[in-house]
């Protein structure tokens, strides 16, 4: 129907299952550590951090595997999902920062070393484009 144009996730690599099976391991990992923290720090705070970091940097890091349906009308999937990810590991990072600081001024300097990272990252990638 679409001209022999095969643009389905299976075309780009691992198949949907796959991932969804990597992302599942993967979330169960950053719940684990969560609770390791937990239980060394007693602070709740560093279960969600480990969960958003870890879940975050897999989602970074999975976006390079995955190809992304470009268009010209934006950003493709790929690049919005490495965006999305580094920013909950920024959000998980800057949550570690007020955990064991205390003070918002650092816990923003991680966020907006965050964001421009994201764009570097973001610029780097698509200086082809």
């Amino acid at each position: 129907m679409n001209g022999g144009m095969e643009t389905t996730e299976e075309s780009k690599g691992l198949k949907p299952r796959t991932w969804n099976a990597i992302s599942a391991g993967v979330l169960l990992l950053a719940i684990a550590v969560g609770i390791i923290l937990y239980v060394v720090t007693g602070d709740l705070i560093d279960v969600l951090a480990a969960i958003l970091v870890f879940y975050g940097a897999y989602m970074a890091v999975a976006s390079f595997a995955k190809k992304g349906g470009e268009d010209n009308f934006g950003p493709s999937a790929a690049d919005a999902t490495m965006a999305g990810g580094a920013v909950l590991a920024g959000v998980g990072l800057a949550m570690f920062a007020y955990s064991f600081s205390g003070d918002v001024l650092i816990t923003v300097a991680v966020l907006i070393v965050v964001v421009a990272i994201v764009g570097i990252l973001l610029a780097l990638k698509n200086k082809d484009v």
